[in-house]
Parts: C-alpha cells; structure tokens; sequence
C-alpha cells in the first residue's frame, strides 16, 4: 500500500486519540474520578491513595529510593510532602552567601532533592501531596524561625525594619499568627515579604508542574487567616493555568473538629487537654482554623484535607468521618476527603485512660480503616511518633487495605454499618457495593449479624496484621458473624446467584 494511502487513515486515528484525551493511552494526570468526584484517578483510572512514610518531609530523607520501594511492595500510592527544612541535614530552599541567606539564589541542593523525588514517585505510581508552607518551620523551637531563611536576622535579602517581620519567634503556632502569614494585599499587604514568597512558590512550581501526580495543599495545619490560603490557591492556580495544566489545591486547618461540634463528643483543641494547651492556646485563633473554610470555598479548594481530625477517637473519629463525607458527598460541589496524616503511633498498642493526644498504635490502625470505611479517597499514617510511618504494622494495615479494596469496586461503595446488628460501640464497620456486595472491618473481637437480604451468600475473611485471607465458605443471610481470633479482621460477604 502507498504512503499517500496509509497517510489519511494515521491522521484520523490522531485526531481520535486527541479528542478522546490521553486517558485512552493510559496516561493522564491525578484528577477527580468522573464516575465519583467522592475518589481520585490516575491515568484514566480510578485510584484509592493509601500510604506510609518515616518523614513528612519525604524527599530530604537519604535512602528515599529504597523507602518508596517499601512503600509499592506493601501496596501504597500515597506520600506527603512539606517543603520543610528544619530537621537536621536538611538542605535549606536558598542558598547562603557570607554567612547570610540570599532570598534571590533558590537552594541549588534543595531544589535538586525535590525534583528527584518527584522523579523517583512518578516512577512508581505514588501520589504526592505537596504542602507549600510547613507551619512549623515558622515558629519557636530550635530549628524553627531561628533558622528560617525568611527570617530577617539570618538573610541579606531584607532586614526586620524593612520586612515589618521579627527575628525572634518565641511562640508556638497556637498561640498567635507570625506576621509572615499576613503579608497578602487582603491583610498586612507587605509587598516586600510578599515579592520573596512568590519567589519562592514561583520555584516550586517550575519544578511541581512539570509531573501530573501532584496534589497541592497551602500550609500544614494552620491558623492563619483564610485570605492567606485562598490568596496563595489563586496564585498557583493561575501558574498552572498559563502552563496549561489544571491541578487540585487545598488547605489543612489544625481544628480537631471537622464538623465544628455537630457531632457528640467530638473534641478539639481546648484549655482543658492539659497544661500546655491551657498555656498556649488562642481559642480566637482556634475558631477560624476550621475545615468549613475549605468545603464552602469549591472556587479555591477542589479537594478537602481533614488530617487533624484523625486526633478523634473510636466510634466518634468514624462519625466526624461520616459526617464530612455526607456533608461534602451532598453538597452543590462534592469533592475528594484526603487525610494526609493519620496519627497514632505511641509506644502502647493497648492505649488506656492516660492516653497521648495522638494516642497510640491501635488507635492509628483503627482510623486508618475507619476512614476508608467512611468513603474517604486517601488515608495515610504519619511519621513516627505521633503515626505509624511504615513500620512493619503499617505495611500490613496497607497492604491488607489494598487486597480488600481490590476484591470490591471501592469507587462504588456505600457506609453501611447500619446494617450490622447486635453491634457494640466501635466494634465494627460496614460498606456494601450494589447491594450485593459487603465488607465489615472489626476492630479486634467481635461478633455482630449482618442483616441483608435472606439468601446464600459467600464469606471470606482476612487477618489483617498477616495480610491472609482465610478459606472462603457459604452460609445463609443474615447470620452472625464471628471474628476467627481476638485480632482485627475483615471480611467481605458476596450474595451467590
């Protein structure tokens, strides 16, 4: 066959793909699910982010290559990264000249660090949530604002009179607000600070850009006026729209309480936690720090975070968790929930009455599940202490997440605990799937009846800290269901036609 016939036929197919998108391919950016803007998907496929990592920090570790590799062989797709640079070793995100900080030079080392991370995630298919400002490189502490190139006692770039910023910080973030986060016009409106932070958001997003799997979230659980979030989501967004692309942004506010007390027994920040709460904690900051300024805002924020409520406990962190869900799901703009952290990682796994605010291991696993069974589109365990980070426990939970999710179409899934009888308080969790379909996540021993329609149904059940599923048998609904062992479990129960 002649070129000038084939020629004609190459050009209509082109000309297909290009009309279709590249999802036809197989490719395509992180982007919301178009069958369920409740999920995430990722080249033309739906997406469930499940993750773990020993930093929050992630592309400043040393032996990140081997620490993603964990992460894909136990099943993640999910990592967070603050652009923080207060740990030891870290590379800083300018370069220092004559002793100082040149807010004019972006950090050669630094700049590198984030960009082979990026390469090295894309690689493997894992998600990253990028979080542009790290609250607490920011504030008091020895390697906080003390060390901050921001800072105008350490940089050559500005000095405290002209920047209208301190160089001393002698104040945690729950106290007050460091007047670096009201540099925007619609606040302080400090052109001088506001040219250098720009700088630095425009470096980022040079880099961050050019990669399809970025999420972006503004700051790590702030307390800073909401003009300053939405200001800095206007900002990106429009960088990213001369360059082409659409990307998703959010906020992370350090509130406990997503549903601002609509949910019994909820708990948030309070002078009653402790000494230290009842020392530093600005209720009026408190009161502005709220997920709500994200829900009600679909202009500035495509997806929600609510990490900090995975400092909820028991049957209360699976009703905020519901509760949000709800609200967002039948809202005018539902949207993905990610919980980029999920605390949990003390040294006690049978937690007690005298609990750390993060409390400990079993209750970090126990929200890891809660909130995918609450139709959540990520969950991830924060670093150590405060999560699980990857430790051995962790790569199970996550693994075991995985094997269930993939043996059920997630994406189409409903909270269904109400369909468990004879149930105790924080016992067990209940999802079906066209109704033909369920899975229950206990939380250690239990028994309770599923009540569904009566017929013969199959059961398997999965250990979950061994990642095995057990030998599938069938039995007729409803009935009772018994965990094998004291351990925590799922199964999941299919109606056989």
């Amino acid at each position: 066959m002649e070129l000038k016939n084939i020629l004609p036929g190459l050009l209509s197919t082109a000309l297909i793909i290009l009309a279709l998108g590249t999802d036809l391919l197989g490719q395509g950016p992180v982007e919301v699910y178009e069958h369920n803007p409740m999920y995430w998907q990722y080249k033309g496929k739906p997406v469930l982010l499940l993750g773990g990592s020993v930093q929050d920090n992630l592309f400043q570790i040393d032996n990140l290559e081997e620490h993603l590799d964990l992460l894909v062989a136990a099943g993640g797709n999910y990592v967070r990264s603050t652009m923080s640079s207060r740990d030891p070793g870290n590379a800083k995100p300018f370069e220092m000249k004559n002793g100082l900080f040149d807010l004019d030079e972006p950090g050669t080392e630094y700049w590198n660090r984030f960009r082979r991370f990026l390469d090295l995630t894309l690689e493997r298919d894992i998600i990253v949530q990028v979080e542009i400002w790290a609250t607490y490189d920011f504030y008091w502490g020895e390697r906080g604002w003390a060390e901050n190139p921001f800072n105008p006692g350490i940089n050559s770039s500005y000095n405290a009179r002209t920047s209208r910023l301190p160089e001393v910080i002698d104040y945690p973030a729950q106290s007050d607000n460091n007047p670096f986060f009201r540099s925007v016009p619609e606040l302080d409106n400090n052109q001088v600070v506001l040219g250098y932070q720009k700088k630095f958001v425009d470096k980022l997003m040079s880099v961050a850009l050019d990669y399809p799997h970025v999420l972006y979230c503004i700051d790590n659980e702030t307390k800073a006026r909401p003009e300053w979030g939405r200001y800095w989501s206007a900002y990106i967004r429009n960088a990213a729209g001369k360059a082409g692309k659409n990307i998703y942004v959010t906020e992370m506010w350090d509130t406990w309480d997503p549903t601002d007390g609509l949910v019994p027994g909820a708990v948030s920040q309070n002078p009653g936690l402790g000494p230290w709460y009842a020392e530093h904690l600005n209720l009026e900051l408190s009161s502005r720090a709220k997920p709500i300024n994200t829900i009600n805002d679909p202009e500035s924020y495509q997806f929600i975070d609510i990490s900090n409520n995975n400092a909820q406990r028991g049957e209360v962190h699976y009703n905020t968790s519901l509760f949000v869900r709800n609200h967002v799901l039948f809202s005018r703009y539902p949207r993905p929930v990610n919980n980029v952290k999920i605390y949990g990682g003390m040294m006690n796994t049978l937690g007690g009455d005298n609990m750390h605010w993060a409390a400990f291991h079993k209750d970090g696993e126990e929200r890891f599940w809660r909130n995918i069974f609450a139709g959540h589109a990520s969950a991830r365990f924060h670093r150590p202490d405060f999560g699980l980070g990857l430790n051995h426990v962790a790569q199970h939970h996550i693994r075991s997440m995985r094997m269930l999710t993939d043996s059920i179409n997630i994406f189409e899934m409903k909270p269904a605990t109400h369909l468990l009888g004879d149930r105790e308080e924080n016992e067990a969790f209940c999802i079906s799937v066209n109704a033909n379909e369920y899975a229950i996540y206990f939380t250690g021993k239990g028994e309770v009846t599923l009540n569904v329609p009566p017929g013969e149904y199959e059961v398997n059940w999965l250990q979950i800290r061994s990642s095995n599923w057990g030998q599938p048998y069938t039995i007729q609904m409803p009935a009772r269901l018994r965990t094998p062992t004291d351990d925590q479990w799922a199964v999941l129960v299919r109606r056989i036609f």
